[in-house]
């Protein structure tokens, strides 16, 4: 087994990267940093990249068709909304910055990498983001002088005025659903690292308490739909990859179980008390009236619906409609096939599903789980594009480590012959 190694550089630079503050510069210059630094990196790295295997290429192919697609269909619809081209592209630009730091994690690690190295740092990009939150609403004056100094991202505007919202904030400025989409990743990542016997990395029990408790508030923080897929997913997985050892699946009850009865202790304060209200009340409307009763739950199944078969067929070419979602629409299925029918729908779920199944030869569960991740949170809102950008990153781990130890044994092989 290898150790966790931390690196001060790698954690600032995933941190900076993935979740980048708006810099007080012209717009252009911001992406130039943020898309342009990775860029460049990855050229003049380019021999770790030169590899292709088969499932990489048929994502990316696939990911070309979807992109393809979404410039076509509003053509053939006369719809003239290109909006849902950025999330088609989303794939590629956030697949530079996580092939950045793998090129990055290689250089350190060499022929050591692993996949479980990516994880790692990934899991810790995210716990700091969510210890960022509690700085922003804690100290006094923080969230001001930071907003201040950076602009946000992603505005918050009126929303954390708004019930419930008030730790929904990050460095980057309004954090939600998607956040806490990968505070989930998060979670279960962080029990890989530390219960199943396949992982190449093994974490300390400090840094298990640390690490999946500071994600599991940001579940809590960003988004409830997501805290409710942790807790159903690390029961499932804790119980299959510690049978029969009791003492595991009690350790991480204490520590799930510390975890809610640290915050409860916390609840004279005004701020907490009333985030706890809001984190709570959807799953105690559950266990005394049988059901969430919860706007956004109400809201997104009042969205549902099947749509007319013209559509299902060849779908609206419509993402949004006068600065909204097309039908107002909150179901990430039902925008699918409401913008490109049942073939973008399909290609855009085929490439998720085989991208996921990348992660199948490191952990069966792991991948099972991930499918079912999801799953649930397609039904929420729009996030295939999340998984494929990750799980096609994580793909390529392995073919750079093999193409990194074939060019070291090259070098070695002509050393020594002259």
């Amino acid at each position: 087994m290898q150790s966790t190694i931390s690196s001060k550089l790698i954690v600032f630079l995933f941190c900076i990267f993935i979740y980048p503050v708006m810099l007080p510069v012209p717009s252009i210059i911001w992406y130039m940093f943020v898309y342009g630094i990775p860029f460049f990196y990855l050229l003049f790295n380019i021999n770790l990249l030169k590899k292709l295997v088969k499932r990489q290429i048929i994502i990316i192919v696939l990911v070309c068709i979807l992109i393809t697609f979404s410039i076509i269909y509003p053509l053939l619809h006369g719809t003239s909304d290109y909006s849902y081209v950025g999330n088609s592209t989303y794939v590629f630009r956030k697949l530079l910055i996580y092939l950045f730091f793998i090129c990055i994690l290689t250089k350190k690690y060499k022929e050591d990498i692993c996949v479980e190295h990516f994880l790692y740092f990934y899991v810790l990009t995210h716990a700091i983001y969510v210890l960022g939150t509690v700085c922003l609403v804690g100290i006094p004056g923080f969230k001001n002088l930071w907003f201040s100094l950076f602009g946000e991202v992603i505005k918050s505007g009126e929303l954390l005025k708004s019930y419930g919202y008030t730790f929904r904030i990050g460095w980057q400025g309004f954090a939600g659903f998607r956040m806490t989409l990968h505070c989930t990743f998060s979670c279960l990542f962080v029990l890989y690292l530390f219960y199943s016997e396949k992982s190449k990395l093994k974490i300390t029990n400090t840094k298990f308490i640390v690490l999946y408790t500071l994600c599991l508030l940001g579940n809590m923080f960003y988004g409830r739909s997501g805290l409710a897929v942790t807790i159903v997913t690390s029961i499932i997985a804790i119980v299959i990859w510690n049978r029969k050892k009791w003492k595991q699946i009690l350790f991480f009850f204490v520590v799930l179980f510390s975890t809610f009865i640290l915050l409860f202790s916390l609840r004279s304060n005004t701020t907490i008390s009333n985030w706890i209200e809001w984190m709570t009340r959807p799953f105690i409307n559950l266990f005394t009236t049988g059901s969430f009763n919860n706007y956004s739950v109400n809201m997104l199944m009042d969205s549902i619906f099947v749509p007319e078969w013209k559509t299902i067929l060849l779908g609206d070419g419509f993402f949004t409609y006068r600065g909204s979602y097309y039908m107002n629409v909150d179901s990430g299925i039902v925008r699918n096939f409401l913008f490109w029918g049942i073939l973008g729908a399909a290609v855009s779920y085929f490439t998720t599903i085989y991208s996921i199944l990348e992660i199948k030869k490191n952990d069966k569960l792991l991948c099972l789980l991930m499918i079912f991740v999801f799953c649930v949170f397609e039904v929420k809102g729009d996030v295939y594009y999340e998984f494929i950008a990750l799980f096609l990153a994580i793909s390529f781990v392995e073919t750079i480590r093999k193409q990194y130890t074939w060019g070291v044994n090259n070098r070695k092989i002509g050393e020594s012959n002259g």
